[in-house]
């Protein structure tokens, strides 16, 4: 008996926690951004689509899916607490910018900045594309693999647990790399060009294997792993504008954003023309272009003198006025 598209939704929904962006990196040496913008992803990841996943393949049977995003909900407030009670790191607890600025005007700058410095904007643009294919994937690759290659829901569920459980330890190997080996290199060859073929392993490595769990795994794995090889760019960005690295950090979270939009847009747009087969290869060649932007992504020199004092802009005052 056919179900409703709600329903099946709800079915092969992932179990959803919250995050937020915490004030690891702004605490670290700039020799070892790389690697503390890696542990911030080893623990979002270990959350939200790990955790989230294995959570939701052992309750949605047991339970349903409306039950588990109740249990979901006591999870995101249980993570609230955590933070509340046990965090002790007292940067996170005052704002950044000298003098504590008007909000508005702060988010305007942050917008403005992308304008002035347009490579912070090119940066942006990565960010939108590096995980762009993730949430776009989490949109169509389910009914692909479950009315397609013939996998269960709680397959489909696991899959997604291998996933990212290879990203977690992946987010802090390239965090590390990306330190030695230089940023833009660790980001054009193991995130850009690493994703496209990944995106299309995805794909294509079902297709022909059929419902073969490890195969299928294999292909996963590759492509968490891929994905945290962007994981420097958290790094690079507020590199371009060490005068502005709020408001550079700022326009980074917008493409962090967007990109939870656009991924599943494009899904929206081209499924129906063009089908997940099509669909994988505009992630492919994307994630391409994105090897080409992070060529331009070249840290300001600036940054190599980190005790230069703050703009004036991250104070409050509007964009430009110094």
């Amino acid at each position: 008996m056919p179900r409703t598209t709600a329903f099946r939704r709800g079915r092969r929904c992932a179990l959803p926690l919250a995050h937020r962006s915490r004030p690891a990196p702004w605490r670290a040496h700039e020799q070892r951004l790389g690697t503390a913008v890696g542990w911030y992803w080893f623990a979002f990841t270990g959350g939200l689509p790990t955790l989230g996943s294995l959570v939701a393949s052992a309750t949605i049977p047991m339970v349903g899916s409306y039950r588990t995003l109740w249990l979901a909900l006591g999870l995101v407030v249980l993570g609230g607490l955590l933070t509340l009670l046990l965090v002790r790191e007292p940067t996170g607890r005052i704002g950044l910018a000298p003098g504590r600025g008007r909000p508005l005007t702060t988010l305007a700058g942050s917008v403005s900045i992308m304008r002035r410095r347009p490579r912070v904007a090119i940066g942006a643009a990565v960010r939108v594309v590096s995980t762009g294919s993730q949430f776009g994937f989490l949109v169509s690759l389910p009914f692909f693999f479950t009315e397609t290659v013939g996998f269960s829901t709680s397959a489909w569920l696991r899959l997604l647990s291998v996933m990212f459980a290879a990203n977690i330890f992946a987010n802090l190997f390239f965090g590390a790399v990306g330190d030695r080996l230089g940023w833009q290199r660790t980001m054009t060859w193991f995130g850009a060009v690493a994703c496209a073929l990944t995106c299309l392993a995805l794909y294509y490595v079902p297709v022909v294997a059929g419902p073969h769990f490890a195969a299928a795994a294999v292909a996963a794995a590759l492509y968490g792993i891929a994905l945290a090889g962007y994981v420097p760019i958290s790094a690079l960005v507020p590199a371009l504008a060490p005068r502005h690295k709020g408001q550079a950090m700022s326009a980074l979270n917008l493409g962090a954003g967007a990109s939870t939009f656009a991924g599943p847009a494009i899904v929206a747009l081209a499924l129906g023309p063009v089908g997940v087969e099509g669909i994988v290869w505009i992630f492919a060649v994307l994630h391409l272009a994105t090897a080409v932007a992070i060529r331009f992504l070249e840290p300001d020199p600036e940054f190599l003198t980190p005790d230069a004092p703050p703009a004036v802009e991250d104070a409050g005052l509007p964009a430009g006025q110094h």
